[in-house]
């Protein structure tokens, strides 16, 4: 009886790791509009599983950008000659620098700033509900792209520059 109990108990375990490993690989996709509604084919950017490709297309030989562990690589790689920015403790710096002047932006709170500040008046980009807007509004004039899916931070950051918006 004991021997059936642990095995069903091991059961639920790896169900359950399986369906969270399942809804996070799901969400590993990000689809970029400029206008809502959207359709396919007016697909802007394809994010999946790290690697920014153009267009609808997920070539690894058509890579924009490969984010990964936070950090921003061009083209299809991870060696450390081709690695543009790291993104650590809510900034995006310079290569795998960590001194505060190589802070090129500053994430807080769905909201991207130039620099090492929260400073109103460095306020670029607004993201709320997968949606970029200008400064600190969310008018539907104002809003640059849509982004469809859930992507981190550094995601966001890849998806602005592939866009030409940083």
């Amino acid at each position: 009886m004991l021997k059936w109990k642990s095995i069903r108990t091991v059961f639920i375990g790896l169900c359950i790791a399986l369906c969270c490993f399942s809804c996070e690989k799901a969400h590993a996709q990000t689809y970029v509009y400029l206008e809502e509604p959207f359709f396919y084919h007016q697909m802007e950017l394809n994010l999946e599983n790290g690697i920014l490709c153009e267009g609808f297309r997920s070539s690894w030989a058509e890579a924009i950008f490969t984010i990964e562990d936070d950090r921003i690589y061009q083209g299809f790689s991870s060696s450390v000659f081709d690695l543009l920015y790291t993104f650590r403790n809510n900034q995006l710096f310079l290569q795998d620098s960590n001194f505060a002047s190589d802070v090129q932006y500053t994430f807080e709170q769905g909201k991207i700033y130039r620099g090492d500040s929260t400073f109103p008046l460095d306020l670029i980009y607004t993201i709320r509900n997968g949606k970029v807007y200008t400064g600190d509004s969310i008018s539907i004039f104002d809003r640059v792209l849509v982004m469809d899916g859930r992507p981190k931070p550094a995601e966001v950051f890849a998806i602005l520059f592939a866009m030409g918006l940083l």
